[in-house]
């Protein structure tokens, strides 16, 4: 259970508070990432039945909005920083390595990590609208659930 706990801590801002992990529940923790991404569509879920009913008037995209917003809070965005730190690299480090991995580790996103992170939320956003409107919404437990699910894990000796 103490995996689950870690899993619960490392992918999404929901307090857990795990202490004293040994590197086998670390890596154990993989396993319950789909779990986790479960809990993340079923809380989304969750906030669109309460927003349907609390909005009363044709708020599609208010509340699409709002999922999304919700998601990148439950995330701690974690995916998007990552996706900035890759597009500027790719951007400015011009094939090289090392300026690539400089630019990486800078905690500033750059123009190209902006507009990556624009691009992709507008894309979500589109995507959990149009799955409100034709009253897809299950679609959103499979999709957090999914993704992490799919992760490919390292050993923690790696992060060394």
């Amino acid at each position: 259970m103490k995996s689950l706990l870690i899993a619960l801590q490392f992918l999404t801002r929901i307090p857990v508070p795990v202490k004293d992990c040994t590197p086998e529940q670390v890596r154990a923790s993989i396993y319950w990432y789909g779990v986790v991404g479960l809990v993340i569509g079923v809380i989304l879920l969750a906030a669109q039945t309460l927003l349907l009913w609390l909005l009363p008037w044709d708020a599609d995209s208010a509340v699409a909005a709002l999922l999304l917003t919700l998601w990148v809070m439950l995330t701690g965005a974690l995916h998007l920083d990552g996706l900035a730190d890759s597009a500027d690299a790719w951007l400015g480090g011009h094939g090289d390595r090392e300026k690539s991995l400089a630019i990486m580790k800078d905690p500033q996103s750059g123009p190209a990590g902006v507009i990556a992170i624009v691009l992709v939320l507008l894309l979500k956003f589109s995507l959990v609208l149009y799955l409100q409107q034709h009253q897809q919404m299950f679609y959103l437990l499979l999709v957090p659930m999914l993704a992490r699910a799919m992760a490919e894990g390292k050993p923690v000796e790696e992060f060394d």
